[in-house]
């Protein structure tokens, strides 16, 4: 989609994981007013006008925000992002330590590697039998977590 969560007042200046201190920013938008302290009261303006405008488009149809906000409940957090990254690393630091290992020892570890990043990560995923769209998804099944039909 080409939104990403930015925190209004940084976690490292006290802001909390809030939604209150979140505003959807294009990565543009993001790189380019994100770090600025001046726009914080603009960002905050922008974000409830944008919220005030998806009120006014769902009116008529208010289980379709259900059906978004079960979606964004399957995104991978930036907690499952850090497991997938040790364990990537890891089995990448084991072979490079160990370079006395039999090339098929090799071959499985990168076998391994492989599986962890390829069937278990969906990327831009979508459903065509409920319309459920995950942009990342750790512990892709090949199925949609909303109503189980295969990709």
């Amino acid at each position: 989609m080409g939104v990403e969560a930015h925190h209004i007042i940084p976690q490292a200046d006290g802001g909390s994981d809030s939604e209150d201190n979140a505003a959807p920013l294009c990565p543009s938008c993001h790189e380019t007013y994100g770090a600025n302290p001046e726009k914080r009261k603009f960002i905050r303006q922008v974000r409830d006008l944008w919220y005030d405008i998806c009120d006014k488009r769902y009116a008529s149809d208010p289980d379709r925000l259900s059906v978004i906000e079960n979606g964004l409940s399957n995104v991978a957090t930036k907690q499952d992002l850090e497991v997938l990254y040790t364990q990537v690393s890891g089995l990448f630091r084991d072979i490079v330590d160990n370079q006395q290992r039999t090339v098929q020892e090799r071959a499985r570890d990168l076998t391994h590697v492989n599986t962890i990043v390829t069937s278990g990560v969906g990327m831009n995923r979508h459903c065509k039998g409920c319309g459920t769209f995950i942009g990342l998804y750790i512990g892709d099944q090949g199925r949609c977590p909303n109503c189980g039909a295969p990709w």
